[in-house]
């Protein structure tokens, strides 16, 4: 595929997958890409063509879908009109009793991890420049014997990427894991020197090459109340944070902390180009009180741009045709601002 420019956003192409079909995934999708403006790209919807004909169906969508081969996708040969889907291959299409709304299945999780691998498989042969990942279910790929993580444990094993971490976007705010998803009592132990320096340079680096800051701010988030309060409460801070932070000083990254979460999370915090948490709800909990319906979860250290909308399946709404398509749409639409400057010479 030729190189993207970012003054030609119609030449980015963007693999979307759909998710699990008992989910909102198919319709948040449709909605997004309808919405005005539309946003300009080149789309190919991955995963099982009857759930997005009956997603359009129900919010009443009048537009073609026209499937597409997957030697087409892998050549790049995609149709102009309406928005073509890619059935991954070695999966059937479901049918009507596979694909209800608000009642997952085996065979539905089974097309929402062969729609990850297939639109893995494509930008990892540039054939897209980003995906973008409605929401799976982590149970019913357990149930499946698929996987027990979430997209970006999966992403990081697909890819043989080794730094990789989530991180969450809010407006100007931007929070990067440094532990994902795990149960609050094994943190501590999952943290270390060499991890959190890793992904306070893993930070930095996205900043600048992503964000175009040339010299950002990275705060550290402390693990403990009042960052431990000189060992009272804990003493991960002297031993694990600290060192951290004094290792990433001296690569010339401009890291400080760490910093008591509840000032570093307030309105008169310190100011901060994104902020390194230790933990799921420690960086989520202030993402969504930020803007519940409008934040993006990013992938860092991919070889591709990866996106996805800061909610889940939402089971218990799908089919109702009153989903909320704002995070899906700001995960496309970051998606497109990303893609251009991952591509860039100095990426």
């Amino acid at each position: 595929m030729s190189s993207i420019s970012a003054s030609r956003p119609d030449k980015i192409r963007i693999a979307v997958t759909l998710g699990d079909p008992a989910g909102i995934g198919a319709e948040v999708t449709l909605r997004a890409l309808t919405s005005r403006p539309r946003p300009k790209a080149s789309f190919l919807l991955v995963g099982d063509p009857g759930s997005v004909q009956d997603a359009a169906d129900r919010i009443g969508l009048k537009m073609d879908f026209p499937l597409v081969e997957p030697e087409a996708a892998a050549a790049g040969d995609l149709p102009a009109r309406g928005f073509p889907i890619l059935l991954p291959a070695g999966v059937a299409p479901l049918r009507r009793s596979e694909r209800k709304p608000g009642k997952p299945t085996l065979p539905g999780a089974r097309m929402a991890y062969a729609s990850l691998l297939a639109a893995t498989g494509l930008a990892l042969a540039r054939r897209a420049d980003a995906i973008v990942t409605a929401p799976l279910s982590k149970e019913w790929l357990a149930r499946a014997k698929l996987a027990r993580t979430g997209h970006t444990e999966i992403l990081a094993k697909l890819t043989g990427s080794t730094g990789v971490r989530l991180m969450m976007v809010a407006g100007d705010l931007r929070v990067v894991l440094a532990t994902s998803h795990m149960a609050l009592r094994d943190v501590p132990a999952a943290l270390d020197i060499s991890g959190v320096r890793d992904t306070i340079a893993i930070t930095h680096r996205h900043l600048r090459l992503w964000w175009n800051l040339q010299r950002p701010k990275v705060a550290v988030a402390a693990l403990n109340p009042h960052a431990g309060d000189g060992g009272v409460y804990g003493d991960e801070e002297e031993r694990i944070l600290a060192p951290a932070i004094r290792k990433a000083r001296a690569s010339r990254i401009r890291a400080f902390g760490p910093v008591p979460a509840d000032a570093l999370f307030s309105e008169m915090g310190p100011d901060h180009d994104a902020v390194v948490a230790l933990y799921h709800d420690q960086g989520l909990i202030p993402i969504k009180q930020k803007d519940v319906h409008g934040a993006v979860n990013v992938t860092l250290g991919l070889p591709f741009v990866r996106t996805s909308p800061d909610h889940g399946t939402a089971f218990d709404r799908a089919g109702k045709a009153s989903a909320d398509p704002r995070s899906m749409r700001a995960a496309i639409q970051l998606a497109l601002e990303l893609a251009p400057r991952h591509r860039s010479p100095h990426a």
